[in-house]
């Protein structure tokens, strides 16, 4: 068997360094401010709604104009429907015009169905053409922001993975890629390679290098 010391990084890991060391996402761990994005299960769940009926042939409950919030964490759309009014462990489906609020970052989406467990709002899958998110950098104005066909929002974890026709920017520098994985709390990428093999970054320089002679 082989040494392990000898296999090389993976191709995903060697290109989150060099993305981050090249953008300053990588942080200094002592550096590192990360806030806590996770929700209490002892906080209430509001539910609003323009209007709501029971399918009982289908045994479910659809609502329209919905609007949900736990603390900090929202989520509103044009129609959302759920086999039962329980958030303990239960999927809802959003519909329409999806927003979803969690602190700092907001995410849009045609289609979203979300998962809630122990009484929170734990994980999300977002569709749209494209679905997208931003988030206000702790660190700058700037605004980080990504896209993609698919979403896949852990909610308590505080990540996103964005997959298919996956972009990504952080204000500044982009990079393109089949599936792009960023964590909220740290601000920190990895992309893997699209089909052909390619990851595409673009790194603008600082604007005191682009106007230095």
């Amino acid at each position: 068997m082989a040494n392990s010391s000898h296999n090389p990084l993976p191709r995903a890991l060697l290109l989150t360094l060099a993305f981050c060391c090249s953008t300053g996402l990588l942080a200094q761990p002592e550096d590192l401010q990360i806030p806590d994005l996770t929700i209490s299960d002892t906080l209430p769940i509001n539910l609003d709604a323009d209007s709501s009926e029971f399918d009982r042939l289908n045994n479910r409950l659809v609502f329209q104009g919905l609007r949900l919030s736990q603390g900090a964490l929202g989520i509103a759309a044009d129609d959302a429907e759920a086999n039962q009014l329980d958030f303990d462990n239960s999927v809802w489906v959003f519909r329409g015009n999806v927003l979803i609020e969690s602190g700092d970052t907001r995410a849009w989406a045609d289609e979203a169905t979300v998962r809630f467990e122990s009484h929170r709002m734990a994980y999300a899958e977002l569709r749209g053409g494209p679905a997208r998110f931003e988030q206000r950098r702790v660190d700058s104005e700037a605004l980080a922001e990504g896209r993609a066909l698919t979403m896949q929002y852990d909610i308590q974890g505080a990540s996103i993975r964005l997959i298919d026709d996956a972009w990504l920017t952080d204000g500044k520098n982009e990079v393109s890629g089949a599936t792009i994985s960023y964590d909220l709390a740290r601000e920190y990428i990895v992309a893997d390679s699209d089909p052909s093999g390619q990851v595409r970054m673009k790194i603008i320089p600082p604007e005191e290098s682009r106007s230095s002679p």
